[in-house]
């Protein structure tokens, strides 16, 4: 199988509002816009026994395994969606960490989307709202 392209665009925030708090989180509502700066993610199904997951670009420094997108692979094998299937992803960062532009949640969400999109994650009905971004959000930072 050959990779997979995709941009992962940056977002910034138009308005920001906190409507409440959840338990590390806070609840927002949010009006975005997704701007022309993005990340390029290469994503290819492996036959190895474990995902492999490499950044690399002009920001790519200090990104820690503890990464998003390492969160990302780590909830979809727990919850088996993955039906123990492998991939590499290479991610060219154009995004500059901590900038406040979504850099490393947009990339977990277009993996995420590509994933679906392409059916390597088969969810079943009652588990697809599971998968939908916000709770995604919700689910990831609250690790």
């Amino acid at each position: 199988m050959s990779a997979i392209q995709v941009k992962s665009h940056a977002k910034i925030n138009l308005a920001l509002n906190i409507t409440g708090k959840l338990a590390k989180l806070h609840k927002i509502e949010s009006i975005v816009s997704f701007i022309n700066l993005h990340d390029l993610i290469f994503i290819k199904q492996i036959k190895e026994p474990n995902h492999r997951i490499y950044f690399y670009g002009n920001f790519s420094q200090k990104i820690s395994k503890n990464n998003t997108v390492e969160k990302l692979f780590k909830i979809l094998d727990e919850k088996k969606l993955l039906k123990d299937k492998k991939f590499q992803i290479k991610i060219k960062k154009n995004i500059p960490q901590k900038a406040g532009l979504g850099g490393g949640s947009m990339n977990a969400a277009s993996i995420l989307k590509i994933l679906l999109k392409k059916k390597f994650i088969k969810p079943r009905k009652k588990k697809k709202k599971n998968l939908k971004f916000k709770w995604f959000l919700i689910k990831f930072w609250d690790r």
